[in-house]
């Protein structure tokens, strides 16, 4: 296998990954509101050497059903 080749084996590969600050604006919330919301294990956060992300998918699956 070539080392740049990779088996697409998750079906979120290529998806959409959002900065806490587009979350927010996405939820109409503060940044701090975020934070609270991977804090409680409602939103899960990707690390990236350092930098944090968002899959888009978790964030329509909050808009859709909200955090209740």
């Amino acid at each position: 296998m070539n080392p740049l080749e990779f088996q697409d084996t998750d079906s979120t590969v290529g998806e959409k990954l959002l900065r806490k600050k587009d979350v927010a604006r996405l939820l109409a919330c503060s940044v701090r509101m975020v934070e609270r919301l991977v804090a409680a294990g409602t939103l899960t956060a990707v690390k990236i050497r350092g930098a944090v992300r968002f899959r888009s998918s978790d964030i329509e699956q909050i808009m859709m059903k909200g955090t209740t």
